[in-house]
């Protein structure tokens, strides 16, 4: 081949790289569009008809209108919704009124309204849960008068009231994991108490398995149909109340394109076909017992073998945040978010490849928002704030650190930082270092050692859990100073 000569791309290959663009940008203009405006016109006349008298505009507009929901099935809200909806609206008008930011029309209404409500329902001592429910009548409302970006959504409306000054996660109990739950956050390796189980409870170890290796419920893996379910390339979890996929929303699991991990899943699938055929109605379950049963039978075998919180302090719940993870890092190429081990600044610059890959788990785990999600591998909001929480407390570990100040003095040290993971707020695990940055006086880097000074640094911190301690002349380090966190160690 001649070097003017060059090899034309698979057309069919491009067509479907196209084809993928225009998919997702259908989703997201689908997800702005949704419901956006349905009221506008009802809203204008409403307020010609009712000029200056917001109560008879919400009651002209909520009588004359059926109001669809805003998530699933195309369908109308049920009576009792659209009643509490409208009593909301109504409550909200008349506390505005209460806080002398009176109304007298629907479009008046703004993003600073929706902030004195919030706040006046903290004062007022509301819950968390009940804040937000309000809140979301809100925005659903206003999204469908046509002002959907009015009240911010997930992330950003939680950045929004942190920028006003309101803390409503104070009060929260989060449904955000702050912590990994997963068997290896707690250094139990799954596959080895599988394996003990298998010799005395082969079924229920293999629903384990299964609920490992494609994130099933447990009482989805347990009345799993893996024989029908079986598509070559996915799994299929068929809908249904009892042993099948929550809510009745069935769904495909893919087998994963790493080849270790899809041959294991193969594997898993075919063994739990021979036991599936040991059922009259080919479930993975054992024969001769019901729904109710089989649940019993696997929750007392985890039991016996210490999957609880008070046994090994894990649950089997855990190996479906395993599976999260793991089908994270596959989608993203970054590890959860809770696992803390990445700066959260690095999901913010990839925040639309960190999306997608939320929305394709959260379908993929029989869930519908990608928020929820979060309930397994967290969220870069909660992460980031969990960031600052431990770079500050490394920061007051070091200063407060009895005996640091001396060496340091000793060493000719004139100012020292704090570096590395720990000045990010990166979670260290065991075989990491907490990295002292160190500028001395009269001393340059290249002919003075600092083993002395880690080594006595070392053994007056004793940073523990399998930790270590590093220590760095500036001058050392290609780093930005600015990156770091200066310490306050002086005597």
């Amino acid at each position: 081949m001649s070097d003017d000569d060059f090899e034309l791309p698979d057309p069919r290959e491009v067509n479907r790289q196209i084809s993928a663009v225009l998919r997702r940008e259908r989703l997201k203009e689908r997800a702005v569009r949704r419901n956006t405006g349905v009221l506008a016109k009802s809203v204008r006349q409403a307020q010609q008809r009712h000029s200056n008298d917001i109560i008879k505009q919400v009651v002209y507009v909520m009588t004359n209108e059926d109001l669809p929901v805003s998530t699933g099935r195309k369908r109308r809200m049920s009576e009792g919704t659209q009643t509490s909806s409208k009593e909301g609206i109504l409550r909200a008008v008349r506390e505005l009124k209460q806080e002398r930011m009176a109304i007298r029309n629907l479009d008046e209404l703004g993003r600073k309204h929706v902030l004195a409500l919030i706040k006046r329902w903290m004062a007022d001592g509301q819950s968390y849960q009940n804040i937000q429910n309000k809140v979301s009548i809100l925005r659903t409302f206003t999204t469908m008068m046509g002002k959907p970006s009015m009240i911010p959504r997930n992330e950003e409306y939680f950045a929004w009231l942190e920028r006003e000054g309101v803390d409503l996660l104070e009060r929260r109990k989060s449904k955000v994991a702050l912590e990994p739950k997963t068997w290896s956050a707690k250094n139990v390796d799954p596959m080895e108490v599988i394996g003990k189980m298998g010799e005395e409870y082969p079924v229920v170890s293999l629903c384990l398995e299964a609920m490992l290796a494609f994130g099933l419920r447990a009482r989805e893996a347990t009345h799993l149909e893996p024989i029908g379910g079986d598509l070559g390339d996915s799994l299929h979890v068929r809908e249904g109340s009892r042993g099948g996929a929550k809510g009745g929303k069935s769904r495909t699991v893919p087998l994963s394109e790493d080849i270790a991990l899809r041959t294991w899943q193969r594997d898993v699938l075919e063994r739990a076909k021979l036991l599936a055929r040991k059922h009259r109605q080919l479930k993975l379950a054992v024969p001769g017992k019901d729904y109710v049963q089989m649940l019993r039978h696997f929750y007392y075998a985890c039991e016996k073998y210490g999957v609880t919180r008070d046994g090994l302090g894990v649950l089997p719940h855990g190996l479906r945040h395993m599976y999260a993870g793991r089908r994270h890092l596959e989608l993203t190429g970054l590890p959860a978010p809770v696992e803390g081990t990445v700066p959260m600044a690095i999901y913010r610059a990839n925040a639309d490849l960190v999306r997608e890959g939320a929305q394709r788990l959260s379908l993929e785990m029989g869930h519908v928002r990608p928020t929820i999600t979060g309930a397994y591998n967290g969220s870069v909001y909660t992460q980031s704030r969990e960031e600052i929480a431990r770079a500050k407390a490394w920061v007051e570990r070091v200063e407060g650190c009895a005996g640091l100040a001396a060496v340091l003095k000793l060493c000719g040290v004139r100012t020292a930082y704090l570096g590395g993971k720990a000045a990010q707020g990166v979670r260290l695990v065991s075989g990491d270092n907490v990295r002292l940055l160190v500028e001395r006086e009269g001393v340059s880097a290249q002919t003075s050692s600092l083993e002395l000074l880690q080594q006595a640094a070392a053994a007056v911190l004793r940073p523990g859990d399998g930790l270590g301690v590093e220590v760095l002349d500036v001058s050392q380090c290609e780093d930005d100073r600015d990156s770091y966190l200066e310490l306050n160690v002086r005597e």
